[in-house]
């Protein structure tokens, strides 16, 4: 079974892991090679960004199989194999990217083998963690060190991107060189990660999962989506809506909205990832002294008002580039606070095990990324670029409202206690480590 949090009798053990190059892989690929090379490739072959609207809804569709590839690994215990497997797919795809040379059919395909990546190893990562075994405070350590891997890999992609950019590198060599960089991480992965592996205890124990209220027999459909975890999963699309639909075509929206360049866009985009970096550290101090939700709460607020700022921006004749970029930058800081959280409350709220409920995570994420990209693309033909941003302002401002209003006073009336508690042990924790400082 799920093994509660027990004392730490190591607690300065590493919290980075060599198997995190994982999410090292999913930001470089993903936020980095897919977000700026996919949209302006298929809207300079086809003169479309609808077109590139579909192949990254695509591509979002294909990672709600989240749910299916946690659930194979919770009862194969295939959790390795998933992982690696799914980061397999993903260089496979940006190699298949660089081969399709302008191929419609090809593009489609390859959007789904990269979708399907995505969501393979982002089921099954947080697992390595969350159902660890881990005390409160290692396993927010390690959170923060693996979500922090994938912002690292953001501004590496970014910056290979960028100087490929200055060198006129075709589209095809910025793909390789993608696949290079995620063939790399898998090897490192493969390698590293048969020891995490064996350290994950398993749901198969019909007791309670963590405080004598959650047993992990099977659940029906209706069962996970009409529950607080549902209510959780809505805000999850609505986030993902906004903060994905616009990084889906944030490589089209700066240069054709904003007048900002494509090497420009792409050093934003690195920007982003080194402010995540920093970020992450003070999303994981705010979630190990006010619980999960608070931060999410937050991220979700900065997603919202990062879209309506960059939404407002777009009215105006052209509007400073430094505002837009503030803005831009906003949106993109929410994602520290949004992310770190969310497995933490997956397992906190969902009525089975931890890999499936970290693949409806995923698959709530991609669900918004399918709805945000397709009409993001369809809203760019038909009404233009800003409004895509008055989309993601729209959406998040529901998933703000949703998590005020409900969500909230729910999770107080259940878990506002644990979360206390929780706050209390740590800093009764600093306050020993601070009386042991000065003894020493």
């Amino acid at each position: 079974m799920t093994a509660s949090k027990t004392a730490e009798p190591t607690s300065r053990e590493s919290a980075f892991q060599p198997w995190m190059f994982a999410n090292v892989a999913v930001g470089a690929g993903f936020t980095a090679f897919v977000a700026l090379l996919v949209p302006p490739y298929i809207t300079q072959a086809t003169g479309s960004p609808s077109d590139a609207g579909v192949v990254m809804a695509l591509m979002s569709l294909a990672a709600v199989a989240g749910p299916v590839f946690g659930g194979i690994a919770d009862r194969y215990n295939a959790h390795r194999y998933v992982m690696v497997g799914g980061m397999a797919a993903m260089a496979l795809a940006l190699v298949a990217f660089g081969v399709a040379s302008g191929d419609s059919e090809f593009q489609v395909i390859d959007a789904l083998i990269m979708g399907l990546g995505v969501a393979g190893v982002s089921a099954v990562a947080p697992v390595f963690i969350v159902s660890a075994g881990l005390s409160e405070a290692l396993q927010a350590r390690r959170l923060t060190a693996f979500s922090v891997a994938f912002p690292a890999g953001q501004v590496a992609g970014g910056l290979m991107l960028s100087a490929a950019a200055q060198a006129e590198w075709s589209f095809s060599a910025r793909f390789y060189l993608g696949a290079v960089v995620l063939g790399v991480c898998t090897v490192i992965v493969w390698f590293t990660s048969a020891a995490p592996t064996a350290a994950i205890v398993h749901d198969d124990d019909p007791s309670d999962h963590e405080d004598g209220v959650k047993e992990t027999q099977r659940i029906g459909f209706s069962g996970v989506i009409f529950s607080l975890f549902g209510l959780y999963l809505l805000v999850l699309v609505l986030s993902s809506i906004a903060n994905n639909g616009i990084n889906s075509q944030i490589a089209n929206i700066l240069p054709n909205l904003y007048g900002i360049s494509e090497t420009a866009t792409s050093s934003l985009i690195s920007l982003a990832g080194l402010l995540n970096i920093v970020l992450f550290f003070a999303a994981g101090k705010a979630m190990k002294g006010y619980g999960p939700l608070a931060p999410f709460l937050a991220g979700t607020v900065m997603r919202f008002g990062g879209a309506l700022g960059m939404a407002l921006l777009g009215l105006v004749t052209k509007a400073p580039v430094l505002l837009v970029a503030a803005a831009m930058q906003l949106l993109y800081q929410g994602s520290p606070f949004a992310r770190l959280p969310q497995n933490v409350l997956a397992v906190r709220f969902a009525p089975i095990p931890s890999g499936q409920a970290n693949g409806w995570v995923i698959a709530g994420s991609a669900m918004g990324s399918f709805i945000g990209s397709l009409l993001g693309g369809w809203l760019a033909d038909k009404v233009g670029y800003n409004a895509i941003n008055w989309m993601g302002a729209i959406a998040a401002g529901l998933g703000v409202a949703l998590l005020v209003l409900v969500i909230w006073p729910m999770n107080k009336s259940r878990y506002g206690d644990k979360d206390e508690e929780a706050a209390e042990g740590n800093d009764s924790e600093r306050d020993s480590d601070s009386i042991d400082e000065r003894l020493d």
